[in-house]
């Protein structure tokens, strides 16, 4: 026993004494620990955040079954894998006299229970939602689209009914057939508008449906036949395809293979459609809820999360492996010193293991608090700052499991670190313990210097190369230590990359943020009414033709011809832009407008998408490639027309920018574009490209202000908001993700380097007392820190690069794309070497110069 509280008190004296190397140790295993446990805690909150996204952008509902009888209510009401579930009825189509939407000429009436909103994620802007079946609330783009004024206060007098052609009733799914379809009405009713709510998702209003979406209030005694959005417990998630077709009576097997498309006779789908005549899923907050995704999908994610997960663990365990190997470095002396009066291996194992487990008690519940507080503050403040472009707060979210599975690999990588320790502090002589040299030895054919160095550096880079070539094992531990670091950080900045690639994210905000697509060219005049307008910045107007030319005169690239399948007949797209557009786009392909006004300036570079065998494919390159001058003749149509091409470019017309493109375009002057084509070459509709500061505000003035007819206007900018609240939550949490991972880098390598100076800090003493100058030591460092950071580049880009590759090629699974080689990791990990290197240095040099020769050569501990 008083051996055991003997050697205790010479763990914590240890502890005590080399304060600052338990601090390191402690903050290297509380890194390791923070980084699993945040990176952990990250991803749930992720995909905690993508549910809420989803939930209000598309509902809360997990599945929709339309055309319930009342009778059935009771198949929803009585499931105990049912949450609970929210109601609406179809009251019909009334005219909504005025409107000026030629393709929208109904109120789409539905009447609505409790707490609906949320199912259908309505977004209400004025008033209130109804509360009786006499109050409506009107879609606001029955104003804006429509242009009829309807307010908050109205009364509307409803001729209530159904849309039918040829003895069938349509829905919203079905656009408007003008006078292939006419409206019965069935019942006459006045409503008072108490409410105004934006335009419905895809979901609850289809972009091609004929009606405005108006809402009442269910009242449940009127109601025979309802829709039923029910939201299922976590067993019930678990079990839907089971649970569904309970609801709907049927086999589990027959509803797989209705919700499969696959095929069912008259009576199997007489059977599944007796309690609902359809059944539809909450697609994307299925996904996330479930993280159920395609097989492809599923498997780069599995693949890519693969690869990160190892690298997040041998990271982490290194981390905390260097941290103990160094500290036995250190301590080494104070074991000789113990083995010397009598101490046994065993006993000195117990001293290691006793210290570990101070460390790892002390570092494991500090790093997962760490990652847990880093985690929040992430989501919480970054999400506050972002709430206005996201439309919805961040949400956080903890994993236990992977919580235990941190501290438990910590842990574990704790003990091994020790357990290797131990093993050689055991093995060790007293003798070669006490004089340190058991980690220094060189053969003697190796104990020359180049003479290139001794040239560049002089004595002090002699000896700093003769030092770094006997003392190999602190040599190889920075080294090591920064090849990781290096390794990780280009292997994880790629698997960010292709990340964000994947999500979408490389492309910026889109470069016109309205369109105006107008239907046929005489209205060329009112298009022109846009560019004027105040607050716009630029326009193109924008007419097409088509121009058949033979494709033997095109000398296409050998990418494209692999990529695309090619007919016999070759077709360029003809555009005019606009004769004040025109002369922009022209000074900014660096031509003069009356040169260019009667030839054609060609862009033929291609991008594509598409999907084969459930992988999508990415590309990129030219089409094909012309010398100025060169003619094209029409062909077919455009017979005995040809243009001659001026120049080929690569800059684009604002319309073109950030959009897929696979055909050669030529763009025209106008005049060219009346005077040379022909009407059967023409596209109907002339296009509008705005660029502006205010998109919603320009929107607003053009359905308001201009009155124009035949038209339709796309805000790109409302669309870009909406899909950049996805893109922006993914690289927080990616770009989190890679801060933690440089943040253990730069520990790992400052801990490393800074030890290995602070170990051999009585060495420089005795080379300094023996007469080295102040510019041979600055020399020896330099040259020890050239050799540290080269050597760590020359093995750990390379390594990175590999990385780099497995993520490619783990991405290859759902998403094929040319190999991006990382130039930004790479440049970043080498420049943050030579950065750290050169801060350390100079660091450890001020510290070792403070110090006083004599104690530090007679001080035994550092």
């Amino acid at each position: 026993m008083r051996s055991r509280n003997v050697l205790r008190k010479c763990c914590y004296r240890s502890l005590k004494e080399n304060r600052k190397r338990t601090a390191v140790t402690i903050v290297g295993i509380l890194l390791a620990t923070a980084l699993i446990t945040g990176v952990a805690c990250m991803a749930v909150s992720f995909r905690a955040s993508m549910v809420a996204y989803e939930k209000q952008e598309n509902g809360d509902y997990h599945y929709h079954f339309t055309g319930v009888a009342k009778e059935y209510l009771k198949y929803f009401r009585e499931n105990p894998n049912v949450e609970s579930y929210s109601l609406t009825a179809v009251v019909g189509y009334a005219e909504l006299e005025g409107s000026q939407n030629a393709d929208k000429p109904y109120l789409y009436v539905r009447a609505m229970g409790k707490e609906i909103d949320r199912t259908l994620a309505l977004t209400l802007t004025e008033g209130r939602l109804p509360e009786t079946d006499s109050e409506i609330v009107i879609g606001r783009h029955a104003r804006s689209n429509g242009f009829v004024d309807i307010k908050v206060g109205d009364m509307l007098t409803l001729q209530v009914g159904k849309r039918m052609s040829e003895g069938f009733s349509l829905g919203q799914e079905t656009p408007y057939l003008g006078a292939e379809e006419e409206l019965e009405p069935f019942f006459e009713r006045s409503y008072t508008v108490v409410g105004i709510v934006e335009r419905p998702n895809q979901e609850v209003e289809p972009r091609l449906a004929p009606g405005y979406s108006a809402f009442t209030f269910l009242n449940d005694a009127e109601a025979e036949v309802v829709d039923v959005y029910a939201s299922y417990t976590k067993r019930g998630l678990r079990h839907r395809e089971e649970v569904t077709a309970g609801i709907l009576g049927v086999e589990s097997e027959l509803y797989e293979r209705y919700y499969n498309g696959k095929s069912y006779t008259e009576e199997e789908q007489q059977q599944i459609r007796t309690v609902a005549s359809q059944v539809q899923e909450n697609y994307w907050l299925l996904k996330w809820e479930l993280l159920i995704f395609s097989s492809r999908i599923m498997n780069m994610l599995y693949a890519m999360a693969g690869i990160a997960i190892v690298i997040i663990i041998v990271t982490s365990a290194f981390c905390i492996h260097n941290s103990f190997v160094i500290s036995l470095t250190e301590k080494m002396q104070l074991y000789g010193r113990l083995s010397s009066v009598g101490t046994t291996g065993g006993q000195q194992r117990k001293i290691i293991y006793y210290e570990a487990g101070i460390l790892g008690l002390t570092g494991i519940p500090l790093g997962m608090i760490c990652g847990i507080a880093a985690t929040a503050v992430l989501v919480k403040a970054v999400g506050g700052l972002v709430e206005d472009a996201l439309g919805f707060r961040l949400v956080f979210g903890l994993s236990f499991p992977a919580m235990v599975f941190g501290a438990l690999l910590s842990a574990i990588t704790v003990y091994l670190s020790a357990s290797g320790s131990a093993r050689r502090a055991a093995r060790i002589s007293p003798i070669s313990a006490i004089r340190g040299n058991d980690t220094v030895w060189i053969r003697a054919k190796e104990l020359g210097c180049p003479a290139m160095i001794g040239k560049l550096f002089g004595i002090g880079g002699r000896i700093a190369y003769k030092n770094l070539r006997r003392a190999r094992v602190k040599y190889r531990t920075t080294v090591v230590s920064i090849v990781v670091s290096v390794a990780v950080f280009i292997g994880m900045s790629t698997f960010v990359e292709l990340l964000m690639y994947s999500s979408g994210h490389y492309y910026e905000e889109v470069p016109c943020q309205l369109r105006a697509s107008i239907y046929q060219w005489k209205y060329y005049d009112e298009a022109l009414r846009i560019a004027e307008m105040e607050g716009v910045e630029e326009t193109e107007v924008v007419r097409a033709a088509w121009f058949p030319v033979d494709k033997s005169e095109i000398s296409y690239s050998k990418s494209y011809k692999e990529a695309f399948t090619m007919s016999e007949e070759g077709t360029v797209k003809l555009y005019s832009l606009g004769n004040e557009a025109y002369e922009r786009y022209c000074r900014n392909v660096g031509v003069a407008v009356e040169e260019a006004k009667d030839k054609g300036i060609v862009v033929a570079d291609y991008e594509y998408e598409s999907w084969q065998d459930g992988k999508l494919y990415k590309g990129e390159g030219e089409i094909a490639h012309f010398q100025p001058g060169e003619i094209l003749q029409g062909t077919d149509t455009a017979a005995g027309i040809e243009i001659q091409v001026l120049v080929q470019t690569d800059v684009k017309p604002l319309f073109m920018q950030k959009r897929a493109n696979y055909q050669i375009v030529i763009i025209v002057s106008d005049e060219w574009m009346e005077n040379h084509t022909r009407q059967e070459m023409r596209y109907d509709n002339l296009d509008v490209w705005v660029r502006c500061e205010d998109a919603d505000k320009i929107e607003k003035a053009i359905y308001d202000d201009l009155q124009l007819q035949h038209f339709t206007v796309t805000n790109f900018n409302a669309q870009y908001r909406s899909d950049r609240s996805f893109h922006l939550v993914t690289a927080i949490f990616l770009y989190g993700f890679i801060t933690v991972v440089a943040l253990i880098g730069i520990t790992n390598i400052f801990n490393t380097v800074t030890t290995n100076m602070e170990l051999r800090a009585p060495e420089f003493a005795m080379l300094r007392s023996m007469g080295m100058t102040g510019r041979e030591f600055r020399r020896m460092i330099w040259l020890e820190g050239i050799f540290y950071g080269g050597k760590a580049l020359l093995i750990g880009i390379p390594a990175g690069l590999l990385l780099s590759v497995c993520f490619n090629r783990a991405m290859g699974e759902g998403i094929v794309t040319e190999f991006r080689f990382p130039w930004l990791g790479t440049g970043t990990a080498a420049a943050a070497v030579v950065f750290l290197l050169f801060v350390i240095m100079r660091y450890s040099m001020r510290k070792i110069n403070q110090r006083n020769m004599i104690e530090t050569i007679r001080n035994e501990n550092i």
